[in-house]
C-alpha cells in the first residue's frame, strides 16, 4: 500500500466505528529528533533492533478521530448556576470511545502494513503524581506526529488545532520501517490572533508565569472526578469560538 490508500484505509475505518477522522504521514527521523529524550529512549526500545531501518527510512502514521459536535456541547454546562457534571461525563466517556477507537484502527491497520502500533494517550490519574512520571508512558509524542504529519498545529493551549475540527480530535500513531512519500504539508498557525482557549481556563492564562502549569492542569482535571479524568474546557472555547474556520477557508 502505498500512502494514499493507507489514509484512505484509515479514515474508512474510522467511519465505520462511527467517527469522522483524519491521517497523514512523516519520516520516523524528523518526529524523533524533536522527542524529548525520555521518548527518544523509548523509541529505541520500541523498535528494538530495527531502530536503524525506522531511523533511515522508516514513517510514522498519524491517525486522528474528530470528537463529535454533541460531545464537546456537553463539557462544563451551567444549569442554575451549577455544573452538570453528569452532562459533562459525556464527553468524558466519548474520549474514553474514541481512544478505543484509536488503538482498535493502529492495531487493525498492521494487518495491512507491516509495523508497530502504538497506543492513545490517556490521562492515568491516580497512577501517577506528577507530570514527569507521565511522560515515560507517553512514549512517542502523538502531538510532534501529528504536526509533522500536516494533521495541525500546536495551539495556544499547547493541543494540536484541526483544519476540521480545531483541538476537538484525540491521537495515536503508527511506525513503520517502510518509506511512505509525504504527500502532506505543515500545517501553517490555525490560531491567529484567537485567545479563546486561553480566557477559558485561568491556568492556561497563566501559564507563562506558572511554575508549572501542567501539574496544576493535571490536578484540576483530577479534582473535576469525571468517569475519566478529562476536562476539555480549552477545547470547547476553540471549537466554539476558534479561529481556525475563518483561516481554513483562506
Amino acid at each position: 500500500m502505498n500512502a494514499t490508500s493507507i489514509k484512505q484505509w484509515v479514515k474508512e475505518a474510522i467511519l465505520k466505528r462511527g467517527f469522522n477522522g483524519a491521517c497523514g504521514v512523516t519520516g520516523f527521523s524528523d518526529v524523533y529528533t524533536d522527542l524529548m529524550s525520555v521518548q527518544r529512549k523509548e523509541a529505541e526500545r520500541i523498535c528494538g533492533n530495527n531502530i536503524n531501518a525506522f531511523s533511515s527510512k522508516g514513517s510514522i502514521i498519524s491517525i486522528a478521530v474528530f470528537h463529535t459536535e454533541k460531545a464537546v456541547k456537553s463539557i462544563n454546562i451551567i444549569r442554575d448556576r451549577k455544573v452538570d457534571y453528569e452532562k459533562w461525563n459525556f464527553y468524558a466517556d466519548e474520549y474514553s470511545l474514541v481512544n478505543n477507537v484509536l488503538n482498535d484502527v493502529c492495531a487493525q491497520l498492521s494487518s495491512v502494513l507491516d509495523g508497530i502500533p502504538l497506543k492513545a494517550t490517556s490521562e492515568l490519574g491516580s497512577r501517577v503524581h506528577s507530570v514527569e512520571e507521565y511522560y515515560p508512558y507517553a512514549k512517542i509524542s502523538h502531538r510532534v506526529v501529528a504536526e509533522h504529519a500536516g494533521l495541525g498545529t500546536r495551539g495556544k493551549n499547547e493541543l494540536i488545532v484541526t483544519k476540521k475540527n480545531g483541538s476537538a480530535v484525540r491521537l495515536n500513531s503508527f511506525l513503520t520501517p517502510r518509506e511512505l512519500s509525504r504527500e502532506d504539508k505543515v500545517v501553517e498557525d490555525l490560531c491567529g490572533d484567537c485567545r479563546a482557549c486561553l480566557d477559558s481556563c485561568r491556568i492556561l492564562l497563566n501559564k507563562e508565569r506558572l511554575k508549572n502549569y501542567r501539574q496544576q492542569c493535571m490536578e484540576r482535571i483530577n479534582a473535576l472526578n469525571l468517569r475519566y479524568p478529562v476536562c476539555g474546557i480549552c477545547v470547547k472555547a476553540c471549537y466554539d469560538n476558534g479561529n481556525w474556520r475563518k483561516k481554513t477557508k483562506q
